[in-house]
């Protein structure tokens, strides 16, 4: 189902000229000089370009002797341009002879002039010539340099020509022909040319740096009947290019990918021109730039659409129509969860949906995060933000591993957020330090786990009494807690100002969260002298009296979903502390 869907899309990409994608046989190549011949293969000029073209195929090249391309080469190979003559001379002769021996099968002008002017070309006197030396300063930058042919007086490029087209289509087929194991593709159904690897590399999804295979077959405990490689699982090569090339442009785009610790989720529209839905969907997965990296250096989508994206989301949080004529919240959609595993991707995940309903979700999960003080963090927290705050120091190489891939998951299907999610967001509240404590990410992560947690087992009391702010009917005794350890707090500030090396915070939360019956009655002593004190003492009296009268003792240990309440109950009382009282300005 995944490599049908993404060859399907390939050929999507293919009909669209905006996504660049090469047929099979072609490449997508940055052209840096065009070299103009005579009909009789004189050199005429040569004019300095900078713009991507479709050429003959730039298959990765290594050892002693690289092989040339087909009429589109570095200037090293085409016209032996280099600080090393010698060198230059070996990778002319290479480039000429490969040329020549396909262009004398043709008898059009184009081929003819390039023949003869690969024959009659001295590599080694390139620097005597005149037009080449007008660009000598440019052929000192690290750049390829790469060249393409045109005749004078003719529109386009000599590889463009229908009859060199063919012969280089011919030449493709004779390659495979070297390799021709016939049988039925398991994804297109067809009987066709077999690929005994899958050659396409998968780029930008971690692994190795050259790319990592999707489907491999290398261990023997692998094969069966018989059989090497990815025979085991028979895919056409056609197959394997098309599902490999629409892959790597996913992951490559700005639009269709979401990276979130060693997890790569790229995702897409069962339908041509569906850019409206794949922007809407990536925003709403990525609303707020990353921090560091690439993606803090530019926008990943345009301030316009982000807008528009923030509008439909919005309207779906109400439980509203989308109200965007391009958005078509019925339109399938398909998300892949992609993560390096040693020489090959994992799957984390792979989900067939559309985007009305993902949209929902998402929704879902925004409402589940909403807590008091999160707009003063733009009202939308991303889950690359999410992570961020509960790993250790936050820093993201500290992200739990598989972490990533399953929140990206539970958010997408509405599932159970993940246990360790929860976990980790405890132990960075109970943690001091300049990134430890309970923050607004922190506390949102927490309410939004016990939230949906209660909601799916349908314990209906419990998640009512999860709310965005402070709820004074909640008789929970680990929230009871909670907001009686911030009233303690604050009493302590209001009597020594600023004047506290360490506050009760600092010393005793954790273990006021975990037990506190060891740690209450302590803090209930200090508190006297913090009252007599304080300038609003009386008050903030009252306030701890109000919450002692719901308590009904205090227990020696709270298990892992109390200590998730007491933290939320204390951070909604630390909220409504510092509210203004818009009757008493």
């Amino acid at each position: 189902m995944i490599l049908q869907a993404l060859n399907e899309h390939y050929y999507r990409l293919l009909g669209d000229k905006e996504s660049k994608i090469a047929p099979q046989g072609y490449s997508i190549v940055d052209i840096s000089f065009v070299i103009v011949l005579s009909q009789e293969g004189e050199f005429l000029d040569l004019f300095s370009v900078e713009k991507e073209e479709f050429v003959p195929e730039h298959k990765k090249r290594s050892g002693v002797h690289p092989a040339p391309y087909f009429l589109c080469d570095k200037i090293l190979y085409s016209l032996g341009v280099g600080k090393d003559k010698n060198e230059g001379k070996k990778r002319f002769e290479l480039y000429r002879d490969y040329n020549l021996k396909l262009l004398q099968q043709i008898e059009c002008v184009e081929a003819i002039a390039v023949s003869n002017f690969l024959k009659a070309w001295n590599p080694e006197s390139w620097d005597s010539n005149a037009i080449i030396m007008r660009y000598q300063e440019e052929f000192n930058k690290p750049k390829n340099f790469n060249t393409v042919y045109r005749i004078d007086g003719q529109l386009g490029y000599v590889h463009q020509n229908t009859e060199i087209t063919s012969v280089w289509m011919n030449e493709l087929a004779k390659k495979e022909e070297e390799e021709l194991v016939i049988g039925q593709c398991l994804v297109s159904g067809k009987i066709e040319n077999i690929a005994r690897t899958h050659n396409v590399a998968i780029k930008g999804a971690g692994g190795q740096p050259a790319g990592t295979a999707l489907v491999s077959f290398q261990i023997e405990s692998f094969r069966s009947y018989g059989k090497t490689q990815s025979y085991n699982a028979p895919v056409s090569k056609k197959v394997a290019f098309a599902y490999g090339t629409a892959l790597n442009y996913l992951i490559d785009s700005d639009t269709n990918r979401v990276r979130l610790a060693d997890t790569t989720m790229v995702f897409w529209a069962d339908k041509k021109g569906g850019k409206a839905e794949e922007t809407v969907l990536a925003w709403c997965l990525d609303p707020v730039a990353a921090e560091t990296g690439e993606e803090s250096e530019k926008r990943r989508i345009d301030p316009s659409a982000a807008r528009q994206a923030k509008a439909v989301l919005e309207r779906v949080k109400s439980g509203l129509p989308v109200g965007d004529t391009e958005f078509n919240p019925e339109t399938r959609c398909y998300l892949l969860g992609l993560a390096p595993n040693a020489a090959r991707l994992s799957v984390r995940f792979w989900q067939v949906s559309s985007f009305g309903d993902v949209l929902e979700k998402i929704a879902h999960h925004y409402t589940d995060m909403d807590i008091a003080g999160i707009e003063r963090l733009g009202g939308t927290v991303s889950p690359w933000r999410t992570l961020k705050a509960i790993a250790v120091q936050e820093d993201t190489k500290n992200i739990p591993p598989l972490l990533g891939g399953q929140l990206l998951k539970t958010i997408l299907s509405g599932e159970m957020y993940p246990q360790p999610l929860y976990n980790a967001a405890i132990m960075r509240c109970r943690t001091g330090g300049e990134h430890g404590g309970v923050n607004t990410i922190r506390a949102a992560v927490i309410k939004a786990f016990l939230a949906r947690k209660y909601r799916i087992q349908k314990q209906k009391e419990k998640e009512a009494m999860i709310t965005v702010s402070l709820n004074e009917k909640n008789t929970n005794n680990a929230y009871l807690l909670g907001r009686l350890f911030s009233l303690l707090e604050k009493v302590q500030k209001d009597a020594l100002g600023n004047n506290i090396n360490a506050t009760i915070r600092d010393r005793y939360f954790g273990a006021a969260s975990a037990t506190p019956g060891a740690v209450f009655p302590l803090l209930l002593r200090l508190s006297r002298h913090h009252i007599s004190k304080s300038e609003y003492g009386n008050l903030s009296e009252r306030k701890i009296q109000e919450v002692m009268n719901g308590l009904d003792a205090f227990p020696a240990h709270l298990n892992m979903e109390e200590q998730g309440l007491f933290i939320l109950g204390y951070y909604h009382q630390n909220q409504a502390n510092y509210v203004k009282n818009e009757n008493n300005k």
